[in-house]
């Protein structure tokens, strides 16, 4: 029984060598592959990646969201932890500096001069939360030296017609408002969460912006920003219902104000401003910003 034991396994062993053999002789008999065919096979799986890694966040459910944001969070501690403690300490006193001509090429390739900004969707639980960023945002855009057409006429049309929002409206059509309004961007917003808990001052902000060519139906500038403001809110309840709402969406339009000034801080500045052409090597943020503002006396 042994002597077939070992028969079998010479045989086994036997035939998978000649197998290997067959496999070497047939690599060697193969063409290797130019470098232009190399080249293009990489390009290839770069731009597969590229595809993959692009993520709509505005298409997302909440819980989709919340695990979305663990990924990225897990992504950037495994990058910090491939750092020792003297990078981490230097790049946080001295982050690394990426200009704005790098991160937004299109916007000083296309230069823009009018903005549409379609009116936002509300995801959050804030009644006037979409009036409130409308608002502010068209401010913002304006003091950044853009065009942006007039905020009634475009609330008055969303009212004739609730389909014209960032919910319905999608961002491959853009081109057809060139012809439309004449604009050369469409700005498209999604409002997720606007809250302040009761035990706490906090008020947190949550949105994501993504502004489209009308020519080429290319992201220009985009932003998820993850806004914070430590506010003097207090905390406890009091019985004057109408009141305290009338104080709430007052402050809230305040930190929405102070929201969009740092969601659009590093925005290449348009044509209208004296500083125009003139911050291509200035600073430019991370695509998904994390900020938070105290105002709380020390």
């Amino acid at each position: 029984m042994k002597r077939i034991i070992y028969i079998a396994l010479i045989i086994a062993f036997f035939n998978s060598s000649c197998s290997l053999l067959e496999k070497f002789t047939k690599e060697e008999n193969e063409t290797v592959p130019s470098e232009l065919v190399i080249q293009q096979i990489v390009e290839k799986q770069d731009k597969e990646t590229e595809k993959a890694q692009e993520v709509d966040v505005s298409k997302m459910s909440e819980k989709e969201q919340k695990r979305y944001k663990k990924q990225l969070e897990k992504q950037l501690k495994q990058q910090d932890s491939e750092l020792n403690f003297l990078e981490k300490t230097w790049y946080k006193v001295f982050p690394k500096k990426v200009e704005r001509d790098v991160t937004y090429p299109a916007m000083y390739v296309e230069k823009p001069k009018t903005i549409m900004v379609v009116y936002p969707w509300n995801r959050s639980k804030e009644k006037y939360a979409d009036e409130m960023f409308y608002s502010a945002i068209c401010e913002e855009l304006q003091l950044k030296g853009y065009y942006v057409l007039p905020v009634l006429p475009m609330i008055d049309e969303f009212k004739a017609d609730t389909l014209f929002s960032s919910q319905y409206c999608k961002k491959e059509d853009s081109k057809k408002y060139q012809s439309k309004y004449g604009v050369d961007a469409v700005l498209y917003v999604t409002i997720y969460t606007i809250k302040k808990e009761w035990w706490t001052t906090n008020v947190n902000m949550n949105a994501q912006y993504d502004l489209v060519s009308t020519k080429t139906n290319e992201i220009l500038f985009s932003r998820h920003a993850d806004f914070n403001y430590d506010s003097q809110m207090p905390t406890r309840k009091t019985n004057k219902k109408s009141l305290i709402e009338d104080e709430k969406e007052n402050h809230y339009l305040g930190i929405c104000q102070q929201m969009q000034r740092y969601a659009f801080l590093d925005l290449p500045i348009g044509p209208y401003h004296k500083d125009y052409l003139l911050d291509q090597k200035r600073f430019s943020h991370k695509k998904d910003m994390k900020y938070k503002v105290n105002v709380k006396p020390s």
